[in-house]
Parts: structure tokens; C-alpha cells; sequence
């Protein structure tokens, strides 16, 4: 696969994580019979994930700042891996 597309998928594997963890995380705290819960994740001053869970009713919010800024550290690390890989692709 092409070192671009290895950056792509890393991407938005970073961005589907971020998401799953967070919502599976809500729903867990949920069926836990948790009575209330508020968390509000922020990063620089901005909004990353907020969940509010009153009386087995939940809201989870995954914010466009968090997905972004999972998304470009997936990208950040799969650049890395790919510069600093030892692998080569050629024949010798």
C-alpha cells in the first residue's frame, strides 16, 4: 500500500476510534445504573467530547475540534511511522 494511503486510513481509524470509545463509554456508564454523570473534555480551551447522563438518559457529543484533532495525531504518527520505517520495498 502507498505510504499516502497508509496515512489516510490512519486518519480516519484515529477519528472511528475516538468516536467509538466515546459513545461505547456512554452506554456502558449508562447500563452501569449510573444516576448522573457529566464530563466535558477540553484541549486548548475547546470543546473536545461532552457527555451528560441524568437519569439513564444520556447525551454524548463528539465536537468537530476533537475530531479533528484525533484525526491530524493519526495522521502525525502513521507520517512518522512511514519516515522513520526501516522497510524498503526494493528488490535487491
Amino acid at each position: 500500500m502507498k505510504k499516502s494511503y497508509k496515512i489516510i486510513v490512519a486518519i480516519l481509524l484515529s477519528i472511528f476510534t475516538f468516536t467509538s470509545i466515546t459513545f461505547l463509554g456512554t452506554i456502558a456508564i449508562v447500563l452501569s445504573k449510573v444516576e448522573f454523570f457529566n464530563f466535558q473534555s477540553k484541549f486548548f480551551g475547546q470543546d473536545i467530547v461532552y457527555i451528560h447522563i441524568q437519569d439513564s438518559v444520556f447525551k454524548a457529543n463528539v465536537t468537530w475540534t476533537g475530531v479533528l484533532i484525533f484525526g491530524l495525531l493519526g495522521g502525525i504518527i502513521q507520517l512518522l511511522i512511514n519516515k522513520f520505517s526501516k522497510t524498503d520495498n526494493h528488490a535487491y
